[in-house]
């Protein structure tokens, strides 16, 4: 299979890259339409409120922000429409030189999803539910001669459905853990489907590899300008979730890029590219080209602080007088 969408950019020659398909073939791919009701959080924030010692309302609108006077460290924050919500406890304690009694990771894991069981976190599906790492943060404690602390435990989950994974900026719950199993906080992003909202994808309804590789080659131009040397290394097909109203099928680009720099360095960076496999998407995954280049205008004009159809005028009058 030839690499198409390198055809406007310099290059070197590679095999083919492996091409991942998670849905095992793609007679089995749907749009998936997320639930667009107001998300029932009232529970959730109500338990998580107790433990935060009630802290009072402090912004009302799409976001819905709850903060305790004696100290911001302990918030709640909510957006019902984006299916998100988040908690966060005080860490001044976790400062300095204080070495928190961490608990072993599996029991720390069993810690996170009791709590997300306990305060109406864990989602309706647990099914979807995969873990897909157990990490951590450490610091240097100035107070014990840079000695490195292990302060906290971080388990970040992840989404299945029917065995294919999803990726994007949906469909994410993050637990920050502590002292002794202490939770100091959640994110979740993540909202709920109807199975029988379901729409099954037909193969004229897809774009072919070349297609999508095509717009890949767009993409890389977009974010690195015309004469990066992509490299892909993995093709993944699988869902996409970028926090909207929908879950499709996508092809997802696992590349390095060699960049050079003013001074002629060159150098490589990872990029992940997402392009849809549906010839007509739902939801826009990447911003159009054309459309951030009028608002990049439009922005430039602004700080310039030139009205356009002002500006155009003068220049035609300036014309007609040098006529």
């Amino acid at each position: 299979m030839a690499i198409a969408y390198f055809a406007s950019m310099s290059f070197q020659v590679t095999a083919p890259p492996p091409v991942v398909n998670h849905f095992q073939d793609d007679d089995n791919l749907s749009i998936i339409t997320m639930d667009k009701a107001a998300l029932g959080k009232g529970a959730a924030v109500g338990k998580l409120a107790k433990s935060l010692n009630n802290p009072r309302l402090n912004n009302v609108g799409e976001d819905v922000e709850y903060l305790n006077d004696a100290d911001p460290g302990n918030f709640i924050k909510t957006n019902a429409a984006k299916g998100h919500i988040a908690f966060g406890k005080s860490t001044k304690k976790y400062e300095g030189a204080f070495k928190p009694q961490l608990l072993d990771t599996k029991s720390a894991q069993n810690v996170a999803e009791k709590f997300l069981q306990d305060n109406d976190l864990m989602p309706k599906n647990k099914s979807e539910l995969k873990l897909l790492h157990a990490g951590g943060l450490r610091a240097a404690s100035a107070d014990d001669g840079g000695k490195v602390i292990d302060k906290m435990q971080t388990f970040t989950y992840g989404r299945v459905i029917n065995g294919v994974p999803v990726s994007g900026n949906g469909s994410r719950i993050v637990v920050n853990m502590g002292d002794k199993g202490e939770v100091l906080g959640v994110s979740k992003k993540w909202k709920e489907f109807e199975t029988s909202k379901s729409q099954k994808v037909q193969k004229a309804e897809l774009k072919s590899q070349p297609e999508a590789e095509a717009e890949f080659g767009k993409l890389v131009n977009f974010n690195f300008g015309k004469g990066a040397s992509p490299k892909v290394k993995t093709i993944h097909k699988m869902y996409y979730d970028g926090g909207g109203n929908y879950i499709q099928p996508a092809y997802f680009f696992e590349t390095t890029v060699t960049v050079t720099d003013e001074k002629g360095k060159k150098s490589e960076q990872p990029f992940l590219g997402v392009v849809s496999m549906l010839k007509n998407s739902p939801e826009a995954i990447n911003p159009d080209p054309a459309e951030v280049a009028k608002i990049a205008k439009s922005v430039r004009t602004a700080q310039e602080g030139v009205d356009p159809n002002t500006q155009k005028k003068a220049n035609e009058r300036a014309g007609n007088e040098n006529k």
